[in-house]
């Protein structure tokens, strides 16, 4: 059985990661070089951020799953509430004046499943990693994102590169890094998503 949460969540992201850097980048990684890089260290650095930016994204859609998922679960199975449910509830449109009248863990539960479903789409045609998109995945989950500014900076710095590499530069101007500069944010962005794998596992689904 695959065990899933924010510890697994995380520990899979890093494995990925520490892979993605040692195929791509640990080749470039020496004494610093006072050049630009070469093209063959541009197209490693491009493989490298495009590809963590794709484990990122898949990082952060698998925590709001599981956190939504327990929510659910909880309610339907052991009648509890958390500050997840509620939020969950409060991004919701409140039920029409025509919808049945039921018990109120009846009521609850099939309020839950609408937020569920609606959601779980949500999560499922995220694309980005952005704080926009952070937002709209995890505020009505009820988790505050990281406020570091460095972190925040080397999300936006990684997301910015994924996508000149992705649009072939048609949008804005090259961001020309080095293997040494990729390597420290997704570093920094590692360490934003330790922060917000413990700000889920704090909200006790």
């Amino acid at each position: 059985m695959t065990r899933t949460g924010p510890k697994a969540e995380l520990a899979a992201l890093k494995r990925s990661v520490k892979e993605l850097e040692a195929k791509f980048l640990t080749p470039h990684l020496g004494a610093p070089a006072l050049h630009q890089p070469t093209r063959t260290e541009e197209l490693d650095i491009a493989a490298f951020v495009v590809l963590v930016h794709g484990v990122l994204e898949n990082f952060v859609e698998g925590l709001a799953l599981w956190l939504l998922s327990k929510a659910v679960e909880n309610w339907t199975n052991k009648k509890r509430t958390t500050r997840c449910t509620v939020s969950l509830l409060l991004y919701q449109p409140s039920p029409s004046g025509d919808a049945p009248v039921g018990a109120i863990y009846d009521n609850l539960r099939l309020a839950l499943d609408e937020a569920n479903e609606a959601h779980s789409k949500s999560i499922e045609g995220n694309n980005g990693i952005t704080p926009r998109h952070l937002r709209s995945l995890f505020y009505p989950l009820g988790v505050d994102l990281p406020a570091d500014p460095v972190l925040t900076s080397s999300l936006d710095l990684v997301v910015k590169m994924r996508h000149q590499w992705a649009h072939q530069f048609r949008y804005g101007a090259k961001v020309v890094k080095s293997a040494a500069d990729a390597q420290v944010a997704v570093l920094d962005c590692l360490k934003y998503a330790e922060n917000l794998s413990a700000r889920v596992a704090a909200v006790r689904p």
